[in-house]
C-alpha cells in the first residue's frame, strides 16, 4: 500500500510534515538505525492516514445526500482535481471575456444612447479580470483564492453592466435584454465547480442585484417586472439545485472511486505479503529456499549478458547442536537471528544475496570475479560472525565463541549452471572445511587435498554408520494430484557426524559409491523401509533410491528376495528408484540386475527424469513403473519456454505408457498447474516434508483422537 500512502499523504499535504515520499526498505536498512527508524515511523503514520481515511469513506458514502459533506474529504476531491480546475477557471474566464465582449454588439444595436459606455464597461472589466485570474494562476495560488477571483468577475462584470445600461432611455428594449443576467447566474453555478456557498453567494448577488433593478428602476409594466423577477428567482434556485446535485455527483464518484483505489492497493500490498511471507524464512527474515531460487535464476540471466562468474556459499554454524543443548532452543534462535543480522549486512555490502538455506545452513549468491574474490567474500562472512564474540560453552576446541564453517563453489565455462549442481560441490567444500577443524572456509576444487583428506575422513565415517547409530531414515509422502491422499512414502538416507551434526546426501552418497559403502548403507535402507511399512503401513508403497553401483552389486536382487521374504511384504509394494545418472544399459549386471526384481515383482522407477544424459536410452531399454520428472523444471514453469518443456516431457512420457510423478511441488499454484495437466502422482514440501517415522506415528495419533 505504499503507494496508495503516498497519493493520500500528497492529496491532505502530509508531506508538508517532512514525510519521506518514498517507505521502500532495502538491505542497508540494518546499517542505518536511525533512517529505519524514521521511516517507520513515517509509514505508521500514514498508515494511520489511511485507516482514518477509509473509515471517513465508509461514513461518508452510508450519510444521507442532504447532510454535508466530509470537509477532509472535500478537500482531498478539490486538491485530486486541483490541476484540472485551474485550467478550467483559466480557459473558462477567457472565454466568457470574449463573449462577454461579443455581446457589445447588442448594446450597439438595442442601445445606442448608451452604447459607448456599455462596450467601454465590458471591454475594462472584462480585460481587468482577465488580467487578474492570470496572474493569480500565475503565482500558483491556492484554487480557492483563483476561485474567488473568477466570482468576483462574474459579479463585477454583471453589476458592471446593468448599472451602465440601466441609465438607457430605451427602457422597453432593457426590459427584453435584461434577461442577459441569467448568463451571469448560470455561470457562477454550473460553469466554474465553484464550491457551493462561493456558487451560492455570488449567484444571489447577481440576483438579488438584476431583481432589485427589475423591480425598483425599471420602467415598466407591474405585470413584466413580476415575470422577469420571478424567471430571475427561478433560474437561481434551478441552477443551484442542479449545481448542488452535480457536486454531490462528483463527490460521490470521488469517494467510490476512493475506496475502490484503497481496498485495490490492500489486495495489492496483500498479495505482496503473501509473496514476501512465502519468500522470508520466518525466524531470520532472510530469503527461503524458494526465494534463493529465483535470485539465482535473476543472476543466470545477467550472467548470459554479463562478465563474471556467479559464486554460492553455503555456511553452517559450528557446533550448533551442542549450543542448542547447552542453552537451549531459545538461545539458539537468539544466536540464528544475530548471525543472519550479520550475514545481511555483510551481503549488502558486497551486493550479495544471503539466505537461509535450512536449520542453522546459511547460503550466498555474489557476482565475482573470480576464485580470489569469492575467497575474499567468503572469509569476510566467516569474519563477520566472530566478530559478534556470541559465547559457546560447548566446544571441543579453545575458541568459545559461535564461529562458521563455510564452503564455495564458482560457475565455470566447462560445467552447465545449475544451483543444484553447485550447492553440492559448496556442500562438499563445506565438509571439507569442518575436517579442516571448523572455523574456516574452502572453495570448491575436485583436485583439492583437503577434499581428499575430507573424503577419506568420512569413508571412515561411513564404515561405522549402521553400528555406531548414525544413519537413519525419514519418509517423504507422495499424493495423489488430484485428492491430496497419501499413496506411499519415499524413505530417505540421513547421516550424522559422530559429533551429532547432520551430513548432507550430496556429501556422502557419492563417497559412499565411491568406496562401496553404498551397498551396506541401501541394504539397511530398504530394510529399514520394509519393516515400517509392514509395521506401520505407510501406503500402498514405499520407495529407495538405488544406483547403479549397488544394481552391479552380485546378488542384489537376492537380498531383496530376502529382505522381503523375512518382513512377510510384497514385492509389489517396493519400489527402487534409479537414479538417472549414467548409461545402465551399458552395464550388463545392473539390466540382469532390473529384470530380475521386474520379474520378481518389485516396482522400478525412474528417478530425476530430465537430469543425466542417458534418460532417453532408459526409456527405450526398460519399462519403468514410475517416471519422477526433476523438480527443476517445475520449478521453470515459471517461463513459457519452461512450461512447454514440462508439457513436452509429460506428453513423451505418457505416449511411451509411463505413469508420471513430478518433484518438487511447493506451491499451490504448482499444484493446480500439474492437476491442469492431468498429472497423476506430485511429491515436495507442499504435500508433505521428510519426516522420521516417529512423527508419522504421532500425526496418525493425533488424526485419530
Amino acid at each position: 500500500m505504499h503507494s496508495v500512502y503516498r497519493r493520500l499523504a500528497t492529496l491532505v499535504s502530509y508531506n508538508k510534515q517532512g514525510l519521506p515520499s518514498s517507505f521502500r526498505e532495502n538491505q542497508t536498512d540494518f546499517a542505518y538505525p536511525e533512517l529505519l527508524m524514521r521511516r517507520m515511523i513515517a509509514k505508521e503514520r500514514c498508515m494511520q492516514l489511511t485507516e482514518d481515511v477509509a473509515r471517513r469513506v465508509t461514513e461518508a458514502i452510508s450519510r444521507p445526500s442532504w447532510k454535508s459533506a466530509d470537509p477532509t474529504l472535500f478537500a482531498m476531491l478539490l486538491q485530486k482535481n486541483a490541476d484540472q480546475n485551474r485550467r478550467v477557471v483559466r480557459w473558462g474566464i477567457a472565454a466568457a471575456v470574449l463573449s462577454y465582449i461579443s455581446y457589445g454588439a447588442f448594446d450597439w444595436f438595442l442601445f445606442p444612447d448608451v452604447a459607448d459606455r456599455l462596450i467601454l464597461t465590458r471591454a475594462v472589466l472584462g480585460f481587468t479580470f482577465l488580467a487578474l485570474v492570470e496572474f493569480v494562476a500565475r503565482r500558483g495560488s491556492a484554487l480557492t483564492t483563483l476561485h474567488h477571483v473568477a466570482a468576483l468577475a462574474i459579479v463585477a462584470g454583471a453589476i458592471g453592466w446593468l448599472l451602465s445600461a440601466l441609465g438607457t432611455s430605451h427602457q422597453e428594449a432593457l426590459s427584453h435584454f435584461i434577461i442577459f443576467g441569467t448568463v451571469f447566474i448560470l455561470g457562477a453555478n454550473l460553469f466554474f465547480n465553484f464550491q457551493l456557498w462561493l456558487s451560492a453567494l455570488s449567484s444571489a448577488t447577481v440576483t438579488i442585484a438584476f431583481v432589485g433593478a427589475t423591480i425598483f428602476v425599471l420602467q415598466a409594466d407591474l405585470a413584466t417586472r413580476l415575470v422577469l423577477s420571478t424567471y430571475f428567482a427561478n433560474c437561481l434556485v434551478l441552477s443551484l439545485y442542479l449545481s448542488w446535485r452535480l457536486s454531490m455527483e462528483r463527490y460521490q464518484t470521488f469517494l467510490h472511486a476512493l475506496q475502490a483505489q484503497i481496498q485495490e492497493q490492500v489486495a495489492i500490498e496483500n498479495g505482496q505479503k503473501l509473496i514476501e511471507i512465502a519468500d522470508t524464512d520466518p525466524l531470520t527474515g532472510l530469503k527461503n529456499r524458494r526465494a534463493i531460487t529465483r535470485e539465482f535464476s535473476e543472476l543466470c540471466r545477467e550472467w548470459a549478458t554479463d562478465t563474471g562468474e556467479i559464486g554460492v556459499i553455503l555456511m553452517d554454524v559450528d557446533y550448533f547442536k551442542r549450543f542448542n543443548d547447552r542453552l537451549g532452543h531459545q538461545a539458539g534462535d537468539d544466536c540464528l537471528i544475530e548471525l543472519a543480522r550479520a550475514f545481511d549486512e555483510t551481503a549488502a555490502a558486497n551486493h550479495a544475496i544471503a539466505g537461509r538455506y535450512g536449520g542453522e545452513e546459511f547460503v550466498v549468491l555474489c557476482k565475482v570475479t573470480g576464485r580470489d574474490q569469492l575467497r575474499e567474500i567468503t572469509h569476510q562472512f566467516c569474519q563477520a560472525v566472530e566478530e559478534l564474540q556470541i559465547c559457546h560453552p560447548d566446544r571441543d576446541d579453545k575458541l568459545g565463541i559461535v564461529t562458521i564453517s563455510a564452503g564455495a563453489s564458482l560457475t565455470r565455462a566447462e560445467q552447465s549452471i545449475e544451483l543444484r549442481i553447485l550447492l553440492q560441490e559448496a556442500d562438499r567444500a563445506l565438509y571439507a572445511s569442518k575436517f579442516s577443524g571448523r572455523a574456516t572456509l574452502t572453495i570448491y576444487d575436485a583436485q583439492a587435498i583437503d577434499q581428499k583428506r575430507a573424503s577419506q575422513n568420512l569413508s571412515e565415517l561411513l564404515k561405522h554408520a549402521v553400528s555406531d547409530g548414525l544413519v537413519s531414515v525419514v519418509y517423504q509422502p507422495i499424493c495423489d494430484a488430484t485428492s491430496g491422499h497419501v499413496l506411499g512414502h519415499e524413505s530417505l538416507m540421513r547421516l550424522r557426524d559422530f559429533n551429532g551434526s547432520l551430513i548432507s546426501p550430496s556429501v556422502f552418497i557419492p563417497v559412499a559409491e565411491q568406496t562401496g559403502g553404498i551397498e551396506e548403507l541401501g541394504l539397511w535402507l530398504i530394510d529399514r523401509a520394509c519393516g515400517d511399512m509392514v509395521e506401520h503401513g505407510l501406503g500402498s508403497v514405499v520407495s529407495a533410491n538405488v544406483s547403479v553401483i549397488q544394481l552391479k552389486a552380485p546378488n542384489f536382487a537376492l537380498h531383496i528376495t530376502e529382505i522381503l521374504g523375512r518382513h512377510g511384504m510384497a514385492p509389489h509394494r517396493l519400489a527402487l528408484e534409479v537414479t538417472e545418472g549414467s548409461d545402465i544399459s551399458l552395464e550388463a549386471q545392473a539390466a540382469r540386475s532390473i529384470e530380475q526384481l521386474r520379474a520378481l515383482g518389485v516396482q522400478i522407477w525412474l528417478d530425476d527424469f530430465g537430469t543425466g544424459f542417458a534418460g532417453l536410452a532408459w526409456l527405450r531399454r526398460f519399462k519403468f513403473d514410475v517416471v519422477k520428472i526433476d523438480r527443476s523444471f517445475l520449478h521453470d514453469c515459471q517461463t513459457i519456454r519452461g512450461l512447454s518443456l514440462l508439457q513436452d516431457m509429460v506428453r513423451l512420457l505418457r505416449n511411451l505408457g509411463h505413469t508420471v510423478l513430478v518433484e518438487g511441488v511447493e506451491t499451490k499454484e504448482q499444484q493446480n498447474l500439474l492437476q491442469h495437466m492431468g498429472i497423476q502422482s506430485v511429491q515436495g514440501f507442499l504435500t508433505g516434508r521428510p519426516v522420521p517415522i516417529e512423527e508419522i506415528k504421532q500425526s496418525r495419533r493425533e488424526l485419530v483422537a
